[in-house]
C-alpha cells in the first residue's frame, strides 16, 4: 500500500547527503548514443536499487530555473489581500492556483504545513489560473516543456533498468493531461521546528516520478532502507524521487521515495513537477514482478483515483 501510510514525522535524520547523493549529467540522459543511453540506464539502475533517488544536474542550459524563480519570488511578496493573488485563489477544490500559507493538507496527522503554493496542470488546459504579471505564464510554460521532455527520458531509462521495454512508461505518461507543477513558497519564521511544525509533512508523491528544484536546504529523503538523509540545496538541478505509481507497477522492487521539508528559519522556494499516469490507464504489478510464490502487493487502481484516495486521506487528517 501508499508508503506514506507507513512513514512518522517523528524518526530522525540518519545524516547528511551533501556528497553522497548520485548524480547524472542532463546531457547523458538527452544523450541517445548506444553508450550513452547503456550508461545512463546503469547509473539510473544502481541509484534506484541501492539509493532509490538520484541528482540531475546541469539541467538547464536556458536558465529557465531562474527566470521562474523571479516570478515565483515577485507573486509569493505580494501580500495577501492583493488582487493578483485573490484572483487566483484556489476555489473550493483547492487544487489549482494559489494556496496561502495554513491551506496545505496535512499528510501526517496533526502537522501544520509553514507554506504557501500555486499548483498548475497541463499546458493549454483552461483551468489554469493566471496571475497578472508580465511573463509569468510564458516562464511556467517554458520550465514545463523543458523539464517535462526530460521527465520523459528519464522514465525510459528506468524502464530499461529494471527491464521493461524502454518506452512502456514514458508511453503511458505521454498526454501529461495528470501532470502537475507545484511552486512552493516557505515564508521566514520565527515558529521552532518540530514534528507538529513542519515545511510539508512525511509523504510519497502519488504519480510517477517526481523532479523537484529547490533554492536551500530543507528537504529530507528516504533511502531503500527507510532511513532518513538531510539534502543540499540543488544548485540549477534536479533532485529524482520514484513516485507510488513506479512501486505499484514493479510490486515493490522500485520503491517511493519518502519525504518531507523541514520547517526552516529562512525563505525558501522550490519547484516540483510531477509526471503523471495518463488518466484511464489501468496501474497493477506487471507479470515481471510477480510469480514464483512473488504475489502482487498491491491493487490495481487509476492514477486519477490514487490521487482522490491520497488526498482524501490528507485532508481527513487536517478535519477538512
Amino acid at each position: 500500500m501508499p508508503t506514506t501510510e507507513k512513514l512518522r514525522q517523528s524518526d530522525a535524520v540518519a545524516g547528511q547527503l551533501a556528497s553522497g547523493v548520485p548524480t547524472i549529467d542532463a546531457a547523458l540522459l538527452r544523450d541517445d548514443s548506444a553508450g550513452a543511453t547503456a550508461a545512463a540506464v546503469e547509473a539510473i539502475r544502481d541509484a534506484c536499487t541501492n539509493t532509490g533517488f538520484f541528482y540531475v544536474t546541469n539541467v538547464f542550459a536556458s536558465r529557465a530555473d531562474q527566470a521562474l524563480l523571479a516570478r515565483m519570488q515577485h507573486f509569493f511578496a505580494l501580500p495577501d489581500d492583493d488582487g493578483r493573488k485573490q484572483r487566483v485563489r484556489n476555489d473550493d477544490a483547492g487544487d489549482l492556483g494559489w494556496t496561502p500559507v495554513g491551506g496545505e493538507s496535512a499528510y501526517q496527522p496533526g502537522t501544520i504545513a509553514h507554506v504557501e503554493s500555486y499548483d498548475i496542470e497541463r499546458l493549454g488546459d483552461g483551468r489554469n489560473l493566471w496571475p497578472d504579471i508580465d511573463g509569468f505564464r510564458d516562464d511556467v510554460e517554458a520550465y514545463w516543456r523543458e523539464v517535462s521532455a526530460l521527465g520523459l527520458r528519464i522514465l525510459e531509462r528506468i524502464a530499461a533498468a529494471v527491464g521493461l521495454e524502454p518506452a512502456f512508461f514514458a508511453d503511458r505518461c505521454r498526454s501529461q493531461q495528470l501532470n502537475t507543477l507545484r511552486l512552493l513558497h516557505y515564508p521566514q519564521s520565527d515558529v521552532p521546528a518540530d514534528d507538529i511544525n513542519v515545511g510539508i509533512s512525511a509523504h510519497t508523491d502519488f504519480e510517477c516520478l517526481s523532479l523537484l528544484y529547490q533554492t536551500s536546504p530543507g528537504l529530507e529523503l528516504t533511502d531503500v532502507n527507510g532511513n532518513w538523509y538531510d539534502t543540499p540545496a540543488t544548485d540549477g538541478g534536479l533532485f529524482v524521487f520514484i513516485d507510488d505509481m513506479l512501486e505499484f507497477w514493479t510490486n515493490g522492487y522500485l520503491k517511493a521515495t519518502g519525504h518531507r521539508v523541514r520547517h526552516t528559519p529562512q525563505q525558501r522556494f522550490s519547484i516540483v513537477l510531477f509526471m503523471a499516469v495518463d488518466d484511464g490507464i489501468t496501474i497493477e504489478p506487471l507479470p515481471e514482478f510477480t510469480g514464483d510464490g512473488n504475489e502482487a502487493q498491491y491493487p490495481s487502481v487509476t492514477q486519477a483515483a490514487h490521487i482522490e484516495a491520497e488526498m482524501a486521506r490528507s485532508r481527513a487528517n487536517t478535519g477538512a
